[in-house]
């Protein structure tokens, strides 16, 4: 019997400078498990628009995509999606995601033995290797409330969001979820056939979209841990370039974010008293605000700038305003690098060292 064929889709998430060291550790673990490959770039910078060409020209199982805009994320997975062919599965990669060896193998083990429409690693937030490293979500549980005129509250939770890996592994397991996130997602072509990936929503609302409508299928959703990858969040990884700034912007922008809550709410028939909404709104604040936060020191006029920027009654032509007189004022050009590269690139090199496990079903 033979393997089931795989196309990875890798789409730009929200920072160029993590391209490089994403895309050496999944080149790097073909052999295990080979995959046909689509990397959509939407105006990169030139070294990493010249590092992508390089890599498709040395790699016949890769093709490049490249638009001279910038792409919200599900617009570039339905440029993608038109050139996948005799795939059985979908692999969405962001460009900021480093894989752990075997991972492409226990996604597919865990799709076929169940017959899984979505199948998701363990997804870990932090520096690749490390001790300390954490998990950014396990799956997540969604609740709904139903409200007065048709309209509903909705909560999710990312399960096991922030717990160090050390002290949950254990209790880990293959497991049916309601919803996963977009950072690694594999799903079978034939529903990627059956759903519509709305444009509209980007990083904040895609996965829940596309698993809204695997679910109405009949769909099921797995979490598989023994795949591992590694998110590298912005909130613990703190590389930023210059040329990363305008597409971090562009990518969590008050308009951007505003089109994606209109779009629930008439979409998801969303309440808009909806208790949650807020605290997704702060969430995206203090997140666009990252790299200015980490430009400024604590105290200063800046932060206190910002601050006020993430009250809930400040209107968001006057955030957007403030926030870009700090981003002028107090990024430097020179980026904030902190040698991660070298460091995330050390730890790729590690892991494709390291023995692979024997391959276990966990039930």
């Amino acid at each position: 019997m033979s393997k089931p064929k795989v196309t990875i889709i890798v789409t730009q998430r929200e920072r160029f400078s993590l391209t490089e060291p994403s895309l050496e550790s999944i080149l790097c673990d073909y052999a295990a498990y080979p995959f046909d490959l689509i990397y959509v770039d939407g105006n990169s910078p030139p070294p990493v628009q010249e590092y992508l060409q390089q890599q498709a020209q040395t790699h016949e199982f890769m093709t490049l995509i490249r638009r001279d805009r910038y792409l919200r994320s599900n617009v570039a997975r339905n440029i993608a999606l038109p050139q996948v062919q005799e795939a059985d599965y979908v692999v969405f990669l962001d460009n900021d995601v480093i894989i752990e060896p075997g991972w492409l193998k226990r996604l597919v083990d865990c799709a076929e033995e169940e017959q899984a429409g979505i199948v998701v690693p363990l997804i870990l937030q932090g520096q690749p290797g490390s001790p300390n490293i954490e998990v950014h979500v396990a799956g997540i549980k969604t609740i709904w409330r139903e409200r007065k005129f048709g309209k509903k509250w909705f909560e999710q939770k990312q399960l096991l969001y922030a717990k160090q890996l050390r002290d949950v592994e254990q209790d880990l397991h293959r497991t049916p979820v309601d919803s996963v996130e977009f950072h690694c997602l594999m799903a079978r072509h034939s529903l990627m056939k059956s759903v519509v990936l709305d444009e509209v929503f980007d990083s904040l609302a895609s996965h829940t979209d596309l698993c809204l409508q695997a679910t109405e299928l009949g769909e099921k959703i797995f979490l598989e841990p023994s795949s591992r990858v590694t998110f590298l969040n912005p909130r613990q990884i703190t590389l930023f370039t210059e040329s990363d700034i305008p597409f971090y912007l562009f990518k969590w922008s008050e308009q951007g974010i505003g089109d994606v809550f209109n779009r629930t709410y008439s979409k998801w028939k969303i309440a808009k008293n909806d208790p949650s909404i807020w605290s997704i709104w702060k969430w995206v604040i203090e997140n666009r605000q990252l790299p200015a936060k980490w430009s400024t020191q604590e105290g200063s006029r800046e932060r206190q700038i910002l601050d006020f920027c993430q009250r809930r009654w400040c209107p968001g032509w006057l955030r957007t305003l403030l926030e870009s007189i700090v981003f002028k004022r107090a990024f430097p050009q020179s980026g904030i690098p902190i040698n991660l590269n070298q460091e995330v690139n050390a730890s790729v090199e590690t892991l494709l060292k390291q023995p692979q496990p024997q391959d276990v079903v966990i039930h």
